[in-house]
């Protein structure tokens, strides 16, 4: 697959380079006039070409693809006018600033034939898909709550009045839609879409810092918080009425799962040892070279970012907190 790597921030910096070294062709990287010195720096380095052009990238006959790791209230453009330019979509979390935009995104790329990726690291980790195989082990699930909460040092510029993306509504940022995002993630990939969403947010200067976003599943309940302002040990917890499963770090991370039976079993799984990223993309080769099948099966992970999405709009909205996309 040949692909062109748009944005050069802290997560284009981190992933392209691992694109070309897991056998993807980067053929471009794309930047905005003012960071096109960055462009040039990285495609010196995966052996690409640097732009800040981006309708000529998607015209040129050498990409197949582009990987959008820009922020959050772009997603939605970028990926419309991929699409519509006949290229797949690599798509960093969140989806879209909203579910209206998802869906329609979706349905864009379903309706030209085309790959959308929802590059959310939590959906395709090893430890996440051994929590999915072991859940019915536990009877009947009764709790479940999950956390990601991490002090950012964006926190103190933003507090001083230096608002950087991810804490800015106009660029949809927030603790919601960044660390959240893998926590409701995590809880949509074991459980589907839920009842009713409620989310309780500490809110400052118009953006979610941290906050508690409570899921009603009818039967069960479950909790995701997530934090920028303040930090604590990340864990996922699953309680059934047989037992209750484990995952020790990060809803992202590749981290040590335990399943805990009420007559004593235990059992744990340790992921193997490799990149964070690297689940994703190859699941993302599967799909590309899946032919109709692997289609299918893209299209299938569409749908769980749609409910992820959804469920990240209602809970936003529930607190407050609005974004200039919400308008559109």
């Amino acid at each position: 697959m040949r692909v062109a790597a748009v944005g050069t921030g802290f997560i284009g910096k981190l992933v392209t380079p691992k694109l070309a070294a897991w056998g993807y062709d980067v053929t471009y990287v794309v930047s905005t006039p003012r960071s096109l010195a960055k462009a040039e720096a990285l495609a010196s380095q995966v052996g690409a070409l640097a732009s800040c052009d981006y309708d000529a990238v998607l015209a040129s006959d050498k990409v197949d693809a582009v990987y959008l790791g820009i922020p959050n209230d772009l997603h939605y453009d970028y990926a419309t006018r991929a699409l519509e330019a006949g290229r797949s979509v690599i798509l960093e979390k969140p989806m879209c600033s909203n579910y209206d935009e998802a869906r329609r995104l979706v349905g864009l790329a379903r309706e030209r034939g085309l790959l959308l990726f929802d590059a959310t690291t939590t959906l395709y980790q090893p430890n996440m898909l051994k929590a999915m195989e072991w859940l019915p082990r536990v009877g009947t699930v009764k709790m479940a709550v999950v956390n990601y909460s991490q002090y950012s040092s964006r926190y103190d510029r933003f507090k001083r009045g230096d608002i950087a993306p991810a804490f800015d509504p106009a660029h949809s940022g927030g603790a919601l839609m960044d660390l959240g995002h893998y926590c409701l993630s995590w809880l949509c990939r074991l459980f589907g879409e839920p009842k009713d969403v409620t989310y309780l947010a500490n809110v400052e200067r118009g953006i979610d810092t941290s906050g508690v976003t409570l899921l009603d599943y009818g039967d069960f309940k479950a909790t995701a918080i997530a934090a920028k302002d303040c930090g604590a040990p990340s864990y996922g917890i699953v309680q059934g009425t047989e037992g209750y499963i484990r995952m020790d770090g990060k809803p992202n991370a590749l981290c040590t799962v335990e399943l805990h039976l009420n007559d004593g079993t235990v059992e744990k799984y340790l992921p193997p040892e490799q990149d964070q990223y690297r689940a994703e993309f190859e699941a993302l080769r599967g799909f590309a070279e899946g032919g109709q099948y692997g289609l299918e099966q893209c299209q299938k992970m569409d749908e769980l970012g749609l409910v992820v999405s959804k469920v990240q709009t209602q809970a936003r909205r529930s607190a407050g907190v609005t974004f200039p996309a919400d308008e559109r």
